[in-house]
């Protein structure tokens, strides 16, 4: 039984992408989201369509974050490699089931595209995410090398992901 994880404490690399969503889905859950504030909306044609689809779009990232919640505080709190292994894999199968939830999502005819590029940008972060998660034969040093070097990569998605859940706009 290990006491210490002295040798096995992985330098924290702060995981940009969790944040982005958790406070793209914080402001959603205030009112925001890609829907008309001035209440101009038609209920009619693609104006219409799109805003009943965004509306479907902030139901999904709600539920993803409810969900998601308490393995986004944990990989943000942990620090050992052992501990941050399975929350990764965990978090990245969350996120590869958010991405095809957004691309069973209906969108309409013109959203079709942005559509498919939330389910690639979910999917592309899940697989991203689970990679850092089946690390286990890398030492520790190696590990955080390793989260360093996907930090952009994820930051990337994981934002892209954000501005286009935030505020679908086709």
């Amino acid at each position: 039984m290990r006491r210490s994880l002295g040798s096995r404490a992985v330098r924290k690399v702060p995981f940009l992408p969790l944040s982005l969503l958790t406070l793209a889905l914080g402001l959603a859950a205030c009112g925001g989201g890609g829907l008309s504030s001035s209440g101009t909306t038609s209920a009619s044609g693609s104006g219409g369509a799109e805003a009943t689809w965004g509306k479907e779009v902030e139901k999904v990232m709600r539920s993803f974050e409810n969900r998601a919640a308490q393995a986004i505080e944990q990989i943000h709190t942990s620090t050992s490699q052992p501990r941050l292994e399975p929350l990764y894999r965990e978090y990245g199968a969350a996120l590869a089931k958010l991405g095809k939830t957004l691309e069973a999502t209906k969108a309409p005819a013109e959203c079709a595209a942005l559509r498919k590029r939330m389910g690639e940008d979910g999917a592309a972060l899940a697989q991203l995410t689970t990679k850092l998660g089946h690390e286990g034969n890398v030492d520790p040093e190696e590990f955080s090398a390793l989260v360093a070097v996907q930090e952009t990569r994820l930051h990337r998605y994981g934002h892209d992901l954000t501005e286009i859940t935030y505020r679908p706009h086709c």
